[in-house]
């Protein structure tokens, strides 16, 4: 370990065993990066595809992994796999998705001569491009507008999820729909509604767009998902031009300064104030939020949350993060 390289591997989870798990728990956060490939959680799947998998064992060792709070761990699924159609796909991305892992890589399958799944093309009626990357267009399972329906919740995944930009927010939105998968499918559509598919929003705007989204979910909820907004903002960006969709911090300027005297470098501080503990949002959703107070229109400020840019994560590139009452 030269407290520098990252290792890269790819695991079958559901063989590790407790003393290996231990001896993961004890490496330096961001020396070990695992990739799990699930692929699906469809029984009929797994067989068909050869695949001998403990489901239920994977996700206890996810978790266990995930107690180290010291390891990048990606969890893949593949579209396009015999017996999974667009329903069973969901119900596979919705139990995946729910072991939290830090990237969730949603690919398809790659038609590859002289592999299984090539062999098996007439009996699964897949179609697949003539040229690499030779990937799946549709199946007798899956037809060709469901693939490009899933084409766009994997962007979703990605530019939300897969970011690590929106963890606070994501946590609460999700509540407000059946599933999470079911989030990231209606997320897609309000993208292709508004043309967002097609100008590529910048990596800022995508706060105001998940705003926007977020609203016309629950417009009662307009304070909440201003701060938990703000809050994924600052954990990673120090940004010096304020996006318009936050609260105007200004009546704060004096209590504020006071926070920035015991700091070195001011350039690498921020300091926001937050009527909402947002900072616990993964803990509990929005009850353990709110608490027993059900007022979504708070407006005064009860904490001031310092992020310091110069301490940052080694694991998630997250500031530093102090909070004070007020």
């Amino acid at each position: 370990d030269n407290g520098i390289t990252n290792f890269h591997f790819e695991l079958a989870a559901d063989i590790l065993q407790e003393e290996e798990i231990k001896l993961l728990h004890g490496m330096r956060p961001g020396l070990i990066q695992l990739e799990i490939g699930v692929q699906s959680v469809n029984p009929e799947t797994l067989k068909e595809i050869c695949r001998v998998m403990d489901l239920d064992k994977l996700e206890r060792n996810v978790k266990a992994l995930k107690q180290g709070n010291n390891i990048h761990i990606h969890l893949d699924l593949i579209a396009g796999l015999p017996f999974e159609d667009y329903d069973s796909f969901a119900v596979s991305f919705n139990r995946v998705y729910a072991m939290g892992p830090e990237q969730l890589q949603l690919g398809f399958l790659k038609v590859l001569k002289g592999s299984y799944m090539h062999d098996k093309v007439k009996e699964y009626g897949i179609s697949y491009l003539s040229t690499a990357p030779y990937e799946v267009l549709y199946t007798k399972w899956l037809p060709y507008e469901k693939v490009m329906a899933l084409k766009k919740v994997e962007a979703m995944v990605e530019l939300y999820y897969n970011s690590n930009q929106f963890i606070c927010t994501l946590s609460i939105l999700v509540e407000a729909f059946a599933t999470p998968f079911a989030m990231y499918e209606a997320l897609a559509e309000f993208y292709t509604r508004n043309g967002y598919f097609v100008s590529s929003p910048a990596r800022s705007y995508r706060y105001e767009i998940l705003f926007q989204f977020a609203l016309a979910q629950e417009p009662e909820k307009k304070e909440l998902y201003t701060e938990l907004l703000t809050y994924d903002l600052y954990l990673r960006e120090n940004m010096k031009n304020r996006p318009q969709f936050l609260k105007d911090i200004k009546i704060y300027k004096e209590e504020l300064k006071g926070y920035h005297k015991d700091k070195g470098n001011r350039n690498l501080i921020h300091v926001e104030p937050f009527a909402y503990p947002v900072w616990i949002s993964q803990e509990g959703g929005a009850k353990e939020i709110m608490g027993s107070d059900e007022d979504f229109s708070r407006q005064e400020a009860r904490w001031f949350a310092v992020f310091d840019y110069e301490r940052r994560s080694p694991l998630t590139y997250e500031a530093e993060v102090t909070v004070h009452n007020r």
